[in-house]
């Protein structure tokens, strides 16, 4: 009983731990890009960073945001216009800024939950003793590249796509990191039943 209790909090661990580090690996990627494009820095002061912006994008930033508020501007005469209530400039920047921030931080929970779903099945199939190695390859990495893709795109769309389609939308890097810590899983393992095994064959010989 201990061992199974043991067994399911480690894994709660593994998807809790591989689930907060892939969204934040990926939310502050996606972060740092969109100050990138909005010509935003956290590592210069505002005189130092004047030498570095980029004309042509503060210009495309100006025109994006001051269309929006013309056009509440132009609505302030409809019964439901926002323009009546908000500054149009201002309401206009906020709006930009949380669509854009938004975005960067909801962007990459659904793929990191199930990354990290996958993670931890990837570690249940990879410490079980009674499989056999093939098996272990056949369920936790290939079983796992085959379901996972057809569920998240079902997330994204509520409906089944292709095999082609499927496939071929999921997002490079989650095969590519997937594939990365289930060998690295299966290594570290590996390894670990070697030094167990040892261990034990050195007490038994001490026994006898």
């Amino acid at each position: 009983m201990k061992f199974v209790v043991k067994k399911v909090v480690k894994t709660l661990l593994v998807l809790v731990v591989s689930s907060i580090t892939i969204y934040l690996i990926f939310t502050i990627s996606a972060f740092y890009t969109w100050c990138s494009k909005n010509q935003i820095s956290m590592f210069f002061h505002s005189d130092e960073l004047l030498s570095y912006l980029d004309r042509q994008k503060i210009q495309e930033l100006g025109d994006t945001i001051g269309n929006f508020a013309q056009l509440m501007e132009d609505s302030k005469n409809d019964d439901y216009s926002l323009a009546k209530i908000y500054d149009p400039l201002g309401y206009s920047v906020w709006s930009y800024l949380q669509m854009g921030i938004g975005e960067a931080l909801t962007k990459y929970i659904t793929i990191s939950i199930f990354s990290g779903n996958a993670i931890a099945v990837a570690y249940i199939v990879i410490t079980s003793k009674k499989m056999k190695p093939i098996l272990k390859l056949a369920i936790g990495y290939f079983g796992v590249i085959l379901i996972i893709p057809p569920i998240y795109m079902y997330t994204w769309t509520y409906r089944f796509w292709g095999i082609v389609e499927t496939y071929k939308s999921m997002p490079k890097y989650f095969y590519i990191g997937y594939t990365a810590i289930f060998v690295l899983m299966y290594m570290i393992n590996y390894r670990m039943g070697i030094r167990m095994t040892k261990q034990l064959n050195e007490t038994l010989k001490k026994d006898k």
